[in-house]
């Protein structure tokens, strides 16, 4: 059975991220240092990234999402699918 609805982490794909250290170099932090965890690569329905897809949405070229949230945004399962099929076939 297929997800009723998608996230945006679902539907886009990112590269992977080495951990990190992060100096601070101004403000009141100056000098401090804060460890970024690493992040595994991920991949999505699209070969695009989380800003493209806004973009996108932004622009009217993909479907637009519904908000449960303040912190929770989703796409229905069939419109993002159907659009997929639909630049398929273009």
């Amino acid at each position: 059975m297929q997800p009723q609805y998608f996230r945006a982490k679902q539907i886009t794909s990112s590269s992977a991220t080495a951990e990190k250290v992060h100096v601070y170099k101004s403000g009141i932090n100056q000098g401090k240092k804060r460890l970024v965890r690493a992040k595994p690569q991920r991949t999505g329905l699209l070969p695009i990234s989380e800003k493209t897809l806004w973009s996108w949405v932004k622009d009217g070229k993909f479907p637009k999402p519904i908000r449960l949230s303040g912190n929770v945004t989703v796409w229905r399962a069939n419109e993002v699918l159907e659009w997929i099929e639909a630049k398929a076939e273009a």
